[in-house]
């Protein structure tokens, strides 16, 4: 049973949001409340002088998990922006789901929201339903509740938090422009499409890593038959030498070549946030315009704020997508690398074939590690002809994206 909304407490029902609305708020470096527009008034179900310089918490809902906010202060206290699922709680003790893109301005935080609707928000509920259950029984402190949400989102395929909100808002954009019936974003869905691509090139270069670990004893086995053959495995010996001295520039180069692609990969995730956040900065700017509320904070001084803070974003954007383009190119010089380490193997190989013809004591062994190689240098060529042809496509695309921004600027 519900108790009566003046008690604050919350009920069943939604507080009314519509899926065409925007809101902002602005707080000071504490979270204190200095202003918003007037959707963020109408839907919190508080006067202005009932929010203005109080703690912007008096709208948190009591079933949203700690966790959430540890990420959002720990990550806007050190200076950058970030994305989150929250559900708050009107006056009238009604709920409402947002996702709030919180961004730093001078003196204090800027969040902007919109009501979410894709399927990614069912998951969310569940997810939060689930973690502030388990704060509560446990009391978790929110340090450990923080990493325990964390894990469950690598589980859900979103290595970190970057990932999963670059992703969510991506998807909360596309939901809102179907709902209202907007063409697609162009910019919203090539980086749907790069995310994908950056996660796919992610899973080849974990098959090249998981091959390299399989491939690892082969030298040596290598350094073991030559010994078994005495003088007669003089040439396996050097043979065997090639080998581990190529392995070993391999294993240096595959430690950058994994942090090349992880590269690639957060400069998308950073890329289509700041593009996203950009246009919802842009967007609410445009609806607090056409505002006739009066009796709130001073409007220049926030209208010149937001114009400002997109302005920023809008660069920052550009500048996300030269990144792009940059980590993609200095990735393509080292899957090169790459390319010609496995080749020199191939080289080696083959000597490893005519020798193992002049051995017939030994040639199952040899037959044997010779094949372990084959294998090793198939599943790499394979996976680097893969990588190749997706990263060639990212930088194609960066291309694009940064000759549509051009074009907008």
């Amino acid at each position: 049973m519900s108790v009566p909304s003046s008690a604050g407490t919350p009920d069943a029902s939604e507080a009314p949001f519509g899926i065409d609305e925007l809101f902002f708020s602005r707080t000071d470096p504490g979270g204190i409340i200095q202003a918003g527009n007037a959707v963020f008034r109408r839907v919190s179900g508080y006067e202005w002088d009932e929010l203005l310089a109080k703690p912007h918490k008096i709208i948190r809902h009591p079933d949203m998990p700690r966790a959430v906010f540890r990420l959002l202060w720990d990550t806007i206290r050190e200076g950058r922006p970030i994305g989150a699922y929250v559900q708050n709680r009107a006056k009238d003790g009604r709920h409402y789901w947002v996702f709030a893109v919180v961004t730093p301005v001078a003196g204090g935080y800027l969040s902007v929201r919109l009501k979410p609707g894709s399927e990614l928000l069912g998951v969310v509920k569940q997810e939060y339903t689930a973690l502030g259950s388990a704060e509560r029984a446990g009391a978790l402190d929110p340090g450990v509740s923080a990493a325990a949400l964390l894990a469950r989102l690598a589980e859900l395929g979103f290595p970190d938090y970057p990932a999963f909100m670059a992703a969510a808002l991506g998807q909360e954009i596309a939901a809102r422009d179907a709902a209202l019936g907007h063409a697609p974003d162009a910019a919203v869905r090539m980086f749907a499409e790069l995310m994908q691509t950056a996660q796919s090139l992610l899973r080849q270069s974990a098959i090249i890593v998981r091959a390299f670990a399989s491939y690892e004893n082969v030298p040596f086995n290598f350094r073991v038959l030559a010994a078994q053959l005495g003088q007669d495995g003089a040439a396996i010996s050097i043979i065997s030498g090639n080998y581990g001295a190529l392995s070993a520039e391999m294993q240096r180069v595959l430690e950058r070549f994994v942090a090349s692609a992880q590269e690639v990969y957060r400069t998308i995730n950073d890329g289509s946030f700041l593009v996203c956040t950009a246009r919802m900065q842009r967007e609410v700017l445009a609806a607090f315009a056409g505002e006739d509320e009066d009796d709130g904070p001073p409007r220049e001084e926030e209208a010149a704020m937001l114009d400002q803070q997109q302005q920023d974003y809008q660069a920052r954007a550009a500048a996300g997508l030269a990144e792009i383009a940059r980590t993609a190119v200095q990735f393509q010089w080292t899957c090169l690398e790459m390319t010609r380490l496995a080749a020199g193997l191939e080289v080696t190989r083959i000597m490893g074939k005519v020798e193992c013809a002049r051995h017939t004591l030994a040639k199952d062994r040899m037959d044997e590690l010779l094949a372990e190689l084959e294998t090793f240098q198939r599943t790499v060529a394979t996976a680097l002809k893969e990588i190749d042809s997706m990263n060639r496509d990212i930088q194609d695309r960066a291309d694009d994206l940064l000759a549509g921004a051009a074009e907008a600027a």
